[in-house]
């Protein structure tokens, strides 16, 4: 008995400039997937849309995102601008009918976030956020020992963050009103990360930041910090410098019986089991970003819940701009949009 033949999905980007070359790793990506067309890209640079031409023979390019999506025919656009461009670029996409993925983060306030979801909502069309690190090897171990091997019992304090000491580079993620500010930018993973980790609904935010005032080619500040914490009692600090010359462990998880801490490519484990202290070391497995686009274009075929939803990447954005604000206001806390 012959099957049916599933349609194509045909796809694109917005935006394929050259800085980490996202466009191509994209396309990349989605071009893994069977049933799977690239199709399309829209972007402002005449010579990034060669570079867009040489890489993809055959796709079809463009200079305006209306003309894209009048005449590319796509299902699906992800969206790769600076991030103050998300919103705007996505509600043009969905209310044209087009499923639309943005980078990360997936907006940069709780306003823009209701009016994607709510353009999405209305034209029955998915719109999800990229959190590929979602599959990070180190971070799939973390979620594992925390909630299913239950090595360190119920969580009450997770610590996260990095830390370096030199001036941020003199382009947009620099500039705070296009960026959102610093902890837009990896501070959208951790935090993804973080409220992956524990399954409470949100209580407070509360944000502290340091500009140097040295450097001043660009406005984002350079050091942002905040305090977050859940209603369960649970507590979580992230905390984005570059500018701290002292380095600590990306991870410090403790928990009612046991803690987690970042060793360099393992996690240090310290459990209390049967009356006795046990530790142990366990080295990260391997990422599997690919598995972002398995997911969407499963969901999409409709045999597969969406992983990353606009309601958890929403609170994402909750978090940052709760953050913000609370700085703003001399670290008062701050109640999230989306809890």
């Amino acid at each position: 008995m012959k099957t049916k033949k599933e349609r194509v999905l045909r796809c694109g980007v917005i935006g394929y400039g050259g800085a980490f070359n996202m466009g191509n790793l994209h396309l990349t990506s989605m071009s893994k997937n069977p049933g799977v067309e690239v199709a399309a890209v829209c972007e402002l640079d005449p010579a990034r849309r060669v570079v867009a031409k040489e890489d993809w023979p055959g796709i079809r390019t463009y200079g305006r995102v209306g003309d894209l999506l009048r005449h590319g025919g796509l299902d699906l656009v992800t969206i790769i601008t600076p991030h103050n461009t998300h919103a705007p670029l996505a509600i043009q996409c969905l209310k044209a009918g087009v499923s639309a993925i943005c980078e990360k983060p997936m907006a940069i306030s709780s306003w823009e976030v209701k009016a994607m979801m709510a353009a999405a909502k209305r034209r029955g069309v998915m719109l999800s956020t990229f959190h590929n690190r979602r599959w990070d090897g180190d971070f799939v171990l973390l979620r594992d020992l925390i909630q299913k091997e239950e090595w360190i019992g119920r969580v009450f304090r997770i610590e996260a963050g990095f830390s370096g000491y030199g001036p941020q580079g003199n382009w947009w993620r620099a500039d705070r009103r296009i960026s959102g500010g610093a902890i837009y930018d990896w501070g959208a993973h951790f935090t993804d990360w973080i409220l992956n980790l524990v399954p409470d609904r949100l209580d407070w935010v509360s944000g502290y930041q340091v500009k140097n005032p040295e450097w001043t080619r660009y406005s984002n500040e350079d050091h942002s910090e905040y305090t977050l914490r859940f209603r369960g009692g649970a507590m979580a600090t992230l905390g984005i410098s570059n500018l701290s010359m002292s380095s600590k462990s990306r991870w410090r998880i403790l928990g009612e019986q046991g803690s987690i801490e970042d060793g360099g490519g393992k996690f240090l484990v310290k459990s209390w089991v049967r009356g006795r202290q046990t530790s142990f070391e366990i080295p990260f497995p391997k990422s599997d970003w690919d598995a972002y686009y398995r997911n969407i274009f499963a969901h999409l075929r409709g045999r597969e819940k969406l992983v990353i939803t606009p309601e958890s990447a929403a609170r994402v954005i909750g978090v940052l701009e709760a953050a913000n604000i609370s700085a703003g206001r001399g670290s008062q806390p701050v109640r999230p949009a989306f809890v």
